[in-house]
């Protein structure tokens, strides 16, 4: 997963998070710097790992990697 900053024609930036090229979700908000707009986009990255937003390919059964009978 990455986060990249857009730039916008009204020289404003805007995040999009992407997993192995594709767009998985992006800023409606816009910032005034690329550092902003990075660093909006990390913490909406966290949450997305985090949180119930996960994308769900990514998301692992848990409990089930470790146990073995016997």
């Amino acid at each position: 997963m990455e986060v990249v900053a857009i730039a916008e024609p009204d020289a404003r930036w805007r995040w999009e998070i992407r997993h192995g090229g594709a767009v998985v979700q992006r800023s409606d908000d816009q910032f005034d710097t690329a550092h902003d707009a990075i660093q909006d986009g990390k913490r909406r990255l966290l949450t997305l790992w985090t949180g119930e937003d996960r994308p769900p390919s990514h998301r692992r059964l848990q409990g089930r990697q470790s146990h073995r009978s016997g």
